[in-house]
């Protein structure tokens, strides 16, 4: 059969795996925009520097994060207000991956959006190219919201972690997250650091943090691990900026490597608008980007990928069900300081690794009903990249309290359940292109009650956590921000207009399906990234059952 799948981020390319493994031609339809060539010669210049030994140089750094030209004094107005408690800028959203913004090209006209401030994305792997590689599956209590249970998921969970590179710690943290595929032990770290030191706390502290449901340890990420690839981690500390290597998991990855396989294509600048289903395939429309034209082609089935605003556009374009109100799950999100026992250190200390490093969860029902999950990320000056330069100005007094007190502050990436977060609604509104998303928010009070709570525990078992929280650095992110937005074609066991079925299926036909984060019925605090491609590969499983019922169930995980 020849499949379209819509979309380049990961759970188009988890699907489209398994399709491939189970015989099917696959034709990935994608916008697919790229980094400029100078992003890629500004990368080889930092490559030759990091083999080489020699320090980056500061104005190579500049030139990743803001680009040629640009202004650093508004960043750090911005992230001190930010911090502060002021507003998060609209434009650190759409954040430079070595030195571009393609990531974010055309998303205005490509994917219109009013009502909120969401990261969407029409490149070449979708916005795997600016996440931050955590991979958490759901916890047990997780599938209550879901219809399907704990075996459903756990085969794909270990392809998935195979498809990334997950590297997986054996500690206390799988008392919460269940632990899937092989452990890890060669995983980048800080040596030295504080993270490093609040990680051993944890280990000694184990039963004490135990004693009130608390899970904590080394993060689990998607990063190929030192001396394993041509695109192994170097411990270079440029992870916030785009990592130079490909070390870190993107969807464009695995387009490179099916892209040699003989039932395989992937065709660029082409976006979808509309799909029609007829008795005998689905007929795909989809305009060219530089000249307007419209291309249609027929498939055997469409598996939709394009993200979760962009799929509920293709559909409710496509089956004319505009102004239909439908929900959206997001997870509410804090920036928590928290300032670590032991030493600091008097100068500036250069991380060598600056993804988060530690994770801790705290249980549903003790401070939100859905749980509070907490990434942790060593001080890094990408923060504020500018500091360091203003302090050299300061007398060395003020310069050795500054370092002592920023080298031993972890910053928290706080995450509330979709249940806990803001409540939202999406409409698509009927326009003469694509049509419009209309999002309405209202926020709610549940996440900062409950990261009130939060603090007041975290105060009271300080040395059992090994920190304290510097609560009035504290902001919560608007709608969207988290890049975990989801449920705007919600799986339901009995679904109605706008949802799709447990296998994926798009109520309303039977060619159609929907494996990205739209499907998702519950939102919870963990990073869903690795649910999202484990859920992605178990639909494209049971649309090759449905058309080859002599397949054994799970048949194409055993087979890849």
């Amino acid at each position: 059969m020849r499949v379209a799948v819509v979309g380049s981020g990961v759970a188009g390319m988890a699907a489209s795996r398994v399709l491939l493994d189970a015989g099917h031609r696959v034709d990935v339809i994608d916008v697919g925009h790229v980094p400029e060539p100078s992003s890629e010669e500004l990368a080889a210049r930092i490559r030759a520097q990091v083999e080489s030994g020699a320090r980056v140089e500061r104005s190579l750094l500049r030139e990743l994060k803001w680009g040629p030209g640009e202004a650093p004094v508004r960043g750090l107005r911005d992230a001190l207000g930010a911090i502060l408690g002021g507003s998060v800028a609209g434009e650190r959203v759409a954040k430079r991956i070595l030195g571009s913004r393609f990531v974010f090209e055309g998303v205005e006209e490509g994917i219109p959006l009013t009502g909120a401030t969401v990261p969407r994305s029409l490149a070449r792997g979708g916005l795997s190219n600016v996440w931050g590689a955590a991979c958490y599956p759901l916890r047990e209590i997780d599938y209550a919201g879901w219809p399907l249970n704990q075996e459903d998921l756990a085969p794909w969970y270990e392809r998935a972690a195979e498809m990334m590179s997950l590297l997986q710690p054996q500690d206390d943290l799988a008392r919460s997250y269940p632990l899937h595929g092989s452990i890890a032990e060669n995983v980048p770290r800080n040596s030295g650091s504080v993270a490093e030191l609040l990680l051993a706390h944890w280990e000694r502290q184990s039963d004490a943090l135990a004693e009130f449901g608390w899970a904590a340890g080394r993060a689990r990420l998607a990063v190929r691990p030192s001396g394993s690839a041509d695109d192994a981690c170097r411990e270079c500390g440029l992870c916030f900026y785009g990592c130079p290597f490909g070390s870190i998991y993107v969807s464009g990855r695995t387009i490179d490597e099916l892209s040699s396989h003989e039932r395989f294509a992937y065709r660029t600048g082409l976006l979808v608008h509309t799909f029609a289903e007829h008795e005998n395939g689905v007929e795909v429309r989809a305009r060219r980007v530089d000249s307007g034209v419209e291309e249609r082609r027929s498939y055997d089935a469409l598996f939709l990928a394009a993200g979760t605003l962009s799929s509920l556009r293709i559909a409710a374009d496509s089956l004319a069900l505009h102004d239909r109100p439908v929900p959206l799950l997001d997870n509410d999100m804090y920036l928590l300081p928290v300032l670590a026992r032991g030493a600091g250190g008097r100068g500036r200390f250069r991380a060598r690794f600056s993804l988060s490093e530690a994770a801790l969860a705290v249980p549903p029902g003790t401070l939100a009903d859905g749980g509070i999950h907490i990434q942790f990320y060593s001080f890094h000056e990408y923060f504020l990249a500018e500091l360091g330069e203003l302090l050299g100005m300061m007398p060395e007094l003020v310069q050795r309290v500054a370092w002592n007190m920023l080298n031993r502050m972890l910053i928290g990436f706080v995450y509330f359940a979709g249940q806990d977060s803001a409540v939202a609604t999406a409409r698509v509104r009927r326009a003469a292109g694509p049509g419009c998303v209309e999002v309405e928010v209202r926020q709610s009070a549940a996440s900062r009650t409950a990261l009130r709570g939060l603090l007041r525990r975290m105060r009271s078992a300080r040395q059992t956590l090994g920190f304290r929280p510097l609560s009035p650095l504290i902001k919560a992110a608007p709608l969207g921000f988290s890049g975990h937005l989801s449920g705007s074609l919600a799986m339901r066991r009995q679904p109605g207009p706008l949802e799709t079925d447990p296998e994926g299926r798009l109520h309303g036909t039977e060619r159609v399906c929907v494996v990205d984060a739209a499907s998702f019925p519950a939102l919870p605090p963990q990073n869903p990234t690795f649910t999202l491609v484990a859920a992605a590969m178990r639909a494209a499983d049971a649309f090759c059952r449905r058309v080859d019922p002599r397949m054994p169930p799970s048949a194409t995980a055993v087979r890849g």
